[in-house]
């Protein structure tokens, strides 16, 4: 396209912003985010208070990139104002891509939405602003009624501070959801602290394998020689994936303890398991019995 037609075509879609059909100005600003220069960003910093809740939205999409104050003060707006669920939810998730601190306020109140979506992104808004002051909101969230919620939340207080709080996420090793009690293993083994040991010998135990799963994770992470019974012991649980996590972690760590186990587990059903057991036991070749 040339650019006299370039600039014809802008020009034409700058006109449709002023259509009185919301379609046709919405379709107008989705032709135009990709002609961002001064005179079309100002149109659309203009777009942000159309009355239509759906202009506004693709209006919002066009200017994310571009951090504009003005962005962030409507989305703080539309947020707190706004009886639409979507419009709601949809500036959540945008305050966090464009990472405003001044929206930590209205972000910390949105954890208590009665919209789930809003909450949810909520949670996932703060963990990407990553600042200290969400830490006691998001650890209220972890009693969200959903569970989907309180996943979030522990990612996000996990974004946010790697390594604390470990009591929270203990807590959630009980939680009534097995994502949510997979995902608090997970985080506490990345923290490779000690400090919920005795709390992940009994997720050791969780009826979801994939809880069990996950905890043998946390032990590996967290390493040493605390861990080798543990894992000896689920070299007998009944999801060989379990025990085949279990094997890999017992192959980083040789110690006469486990060698016994680890013969036996050649022995394994599953011949993922038996074949990890003879790498594993590679590693324990220099022990002295």
């Amino acid at each position: 396209m040339s650019s006299n037609n370039s600039n014809q075509n802008k020009d034409n879609l700058l006109i449709d912003l002023k259509n009185p059909d919301w379609r046709i100005r919405a379709n107008a600003i989705y032709g135009l985010k990709n002609m961002v220069d001064s005179k079309v960003k100002l149109a659309l910093i203009d777009m942000l208070n159309d009355e239509n809740e759906y202009v506004w939205l693709a209006t919002v999409k066009a200017l994310k990139n571009f951090k504009e104050k003005k962005l962030a003060d409507s989305l703080i707006y539309r947020l707190e104002n706004s009886n639409n669920d979507e419009i709601r939810w949809n500036a959540a998730y945008y305050l966090g891509e464009i990472g405003n601190n001044k929206s930590l306020d209205v972000l910390h109140k949105s954890l208590e939405d009665e919209s789930l979506d809003v909450r949810l992104n909520a949670a996932k808004a703060l963990g990407k602003i990553g600042d200290k002051k969400s830490l006691d909101f998001l650890v209220k969230s972890l009693n969200d009624k959903e569970p989907i919620v309180r996943k979030e939340a522990i990612s996000s207080i996990n974004l946010i501070s790697p390594n604390k709080p470990i009591s929270e996420l203990k807590k959630s090793l009980q939680d009534k959801d097995e994502r949510v009690r997979s995902l608090a293993a997970i985080l506490i083994g990345k923290t490779k602290t000690e400090e919920a040991f005795d709390e992940l010998l009994e997720t050791l135990k969780d009826e979801n394998h994939i809880v069990r799963l996950s905890t043998v994770y946390a032990l590996d992470k967290i390493g040493g020689k605390k861990i080798i019974d543990p894992l000896v012991t689920a070299l007998k649980d009944p999801n060989w994936e379990v025990r085949l996590d279990a094997v890999d972690a017992l192959g980083k760590i040789p110690t006469d303890e486990a060698m016994d186990p680890l013969i036996e587990t050649l022995k394994d059903e599953n011949h993922f398991v038996r074949r990890s057991a003879v790498n594993a036991l590679k590693n324990y070749k220099n022990l002295k019995r």
